[in-house]
């Protein structure tokens, strides 16, 4: 078997973001704006060119990184959401 196959097939979620952080590096290092990879990834997209296609990747591009540069958006908006019903007594069971 093919090595790269192989490693392909055992892909874990840290290092999907890896591979996506190197990617990130060497389009830098390349001088591949993040417009660029926002527009190839709409055009392999389900719908492709479509506003949700280019929405779908602009967020993914953003999202990756701010992981890369250690910030956790998903995290701190949850953490804002149980902040805010703890302030407000707020139980999900009872709505």
């Amino acid at each position: 078997m093919n090595i790269q196959k192989k490693a392909s097939n055992t892909l874990t979620q840290q290092g999907a973001f890896r591979k996506d952080r190197n990617a990130l590096n060497r389009a830098d290092k390349n001088e591949i704006s993040d417009r660029e990879i926002i527009i190839q990834m709409a055009a392999t997209h389900s719908k492709p060119n479509s506003a949700q296609a280019f929405a779908e990747a602009a967020g993914a591009v953003i999202h990756c990184r701010a992981n890369t540069n250690k910030e956790t958006p998903i995290f701190d908006a949850v953490e804002a959401i149980l902040q805010d019903r703890k302030a407000i007594n707020y139980n999900p069971k009872l709505s």
